[in-house]
């Protein structure tokens, strides 16, 4: 209290001795006062200390200040960053709820620019005892009566050296003079919240830095992986080219001059029969000798032979063809090619995998081929694509066990390469039947069904080349069924896959053929992948520079 007030109070006082009791009352009365305040900044701080959450802070804090200062609102208000000081909102308050809430309120204050800033910037509190008499300006005034402000008291927050916004406290329902505890409880209060704002902005960059530094080592150890295994897969392609390189040249001299032989051969065999024919009687060395080497066997032997040996060549031309069919080294642009011969040329590849072997059973593969056009596409990388996913349909049928719908008493299937009986069906069939699950056909062993199709109708009138890979394995949960397209996600154990398999191939059928690649399955239903890529690719997206090395994609097993 001030000199003036306290004079008026002796006048009140009957005498001396009232007056020194009165005195004793209020300074007690301040003193309380003064605790309360300590308390209450005490309370302030310690949330700041156990949560770095601005908006709890803000929010605790205001309630504080305005029960203890029995204000009607107090308001945190924060500038906008863009603007000259003069432009903001309220991000927090306790208000009495016969008042009008600020929260979020936009304010535009003409009053508040760079000067002012630069006051407040300085430490400068504004105490306003009454609002209709503190400007001459009688439109701010009506402005702040609208906003049921007669009284305040506003103080800075600062982040640093920086003004980031003001603590308000408002009287609303008639003029108050603020006292100098006031002034200074409120001052306190501000400097608390400035270093709880300083401490939320270094933070917020901390995670930020960590969360960039994170990704980093993300995207890092991604490239690592990958140029790991480009380089990995480029020289397993460029083997796999060079090994059907330099088989083709001696298997194409073997092939050609068995025609010969076999001609050749026949040519002998028919100057034989004739000798036998004109000369029953031979000499008795000859006679000795065509017993020895069973020559009646020879001639019926012979020919059949040379036909294994013309079997043989002809699947070495084959495989060496798929060889480099799969690899396409020299094939890094857009290519128009038979996606039949590319699934055929994986199947080949992954013979030895669906063959059955000891303790394990035989996977059938059914090929449902439509009439499918050529189709523009990154040969080798989509050929890649089709290993992985058969790779994964083989290893979940072997890590299955026993198929489904199989009792263990039934006999166990031999590997079956089959064409069923829709092989050559009219592809303008309804893309539902598509979406239908191996296990639709009631299978007996395991297996998979491989069905293609051609669909239109799409907006930009390009026909789409429908590729469906089927198994009828365990299938998946919704949960892991979510995550298989993302990087480094597996199933696998440790060396068992790097989780890049299904994520490279998500980017290949995607971003390189503008296609799209989704996954169905269900736990106990098995699991099928459709590819659905355009006939034909535009000539802006087939131009783009390559994903990655040309035979980057090539894989004996899956990595998923």
């Amino acid at each position: 209290m001030n000199l003036d007030q306290l004079e008026q109070l002796r006048d009140c006082c009957r005498d001396e001795a009232a007056f020194g009791k009165m005195l004793q009352v209020l300074a007690a009365e301040f003193g309380q006062s003064q605790v309360d305040q300590q308390k209450a900044l005490f309370r302030v701080i310690a949330k700041i200390r156990e949560s770095l959450d601005l908006g709890t802070i803000f929010k605790s804090a205001a309630t504080e200040v305005r029960e203890l200062l029995d204000a009607c609102r107090v308001g945190v208000f924060r500038f906008d960053p863009d603007s000259n000081w003069n432009k903001g909102e309220f991000v927090s308050e306790s208000v009495l709820p016969e008042f009008e809430s600020l929260l979020s309120t936009q304010i535009h204050d003409h009053h508040l620019d760079e000067q002012l800033a630069t006051e407040y910037d300085k430490g400068y509190v504004q105490v306003i005892e009454d609002t209709s008499s503190a400007w001459t300006d009688g439109r701010y005034t009506i402005a702040l009566e609208k906003l049921q402000i007669r009284a305040s008291l506003v103080a800075p927050l600062l982040q640093g050296d920086r003004l980031w916004g003001l603590l308000c406290i408002h009287q609303c329902i008639g003029p108050r003079r603020w006292q100098a505890s006031e002034i200074e409880f409120v001052t306190q209060i501000a400097a608390q919240l400035g270093v709880a704002i300083q401490q939320a902005e270094f933070l917020a960059q901390t995670q930020h830095q960590s969360e960039a530094l994170a990704q980093a080592l993300e995207d890092l150890q991604k490239t690592q992986t990958q140029l790991i295994q480009n380089e990995k897969m480029s020289s397993l392609g460029q083997l796999v080219a060079g090994v059907a390189h330099e088989i083709n040249n001696p298997v194409n001299f073997i092939y050609g001059n068995l025609i010969y032989a076999s001609q050749y051969t026949q040519d002998l065999l028919d100057l034989i029969a004739l000798y036998r024919k004109h000369y029953p009687e031979t000499h008795p060395e000859i006679g000795d000798r065509t017993n020895l080497i069973d020559l009646d066997f020879l001639v019926e032997d012979l020919p059949r032979m040379l036909t294994s040996m013309q079997i043989g060549a002809d699947r070495i031309r084959q495989i060496v063809l798929s060889l480099r069919n799969f690899s396409r080294l020299d094939e890094a642009s857009v290519k128009l090619v038979d996606i039949h011969e590319g699934i055929d040329s994986t199947l080949l590849i992954l013979q030895y995998r669906l063959k059955a072997k000891t303790g394990t059973t035989g996977i059938k593969v059914i090929k449902k081929y439509g009439d499918l056009p050529l189709v523009e596409c990154f040969p080798s990388q989509l050929n890649q694509v089709f290993m992985n996913i058969l790779s994964n349909a083989i290893d979940a049928l072997y890590e299955s066990g026993s198929p489904l719908n199989r009792s263990v008493q039934e006999p166990i299937a031999n590997l079956a390469l089959e064409n069923s009986a829709s092989e050559n069906h009219a592809a303008e069939t309804s893309l539902d039947g598509l979406a239908n699950l191996a296990l639709s056909n009631s299978p007996r062993c395991n297996q998979i069904t491989i069905t293609t199709a051609v669909a239109h109708g799409y907006p930009d009138d390009i026909p789409r080349a429908i590729i469906c890979i089927a198994d009828n394995g365990p299938g998946m949960p919704e949960a892991v069924r979510a995550e298989i397209f993302h990087s480094f996600y597996t199933t696998k154990p440790i060396g068992k896959g790097t989780g890049l398999g299904l994520s490279i191939s998500y980017q290949i059928v995607t971003e390189r053929h503008n296609g799209t690649l989704c996954c169905m399955s269900q736990v106990g239903q098995g699991t099928e992948f459709r590819i659905e890529i355009p006939v034909q690719q535009i000539k802006q997206y087939s131009e783009k520079p390559n994903l990655t090395s040309r035979s980057n994609f090539f894989s004996d097993k899956a990595e998923d």
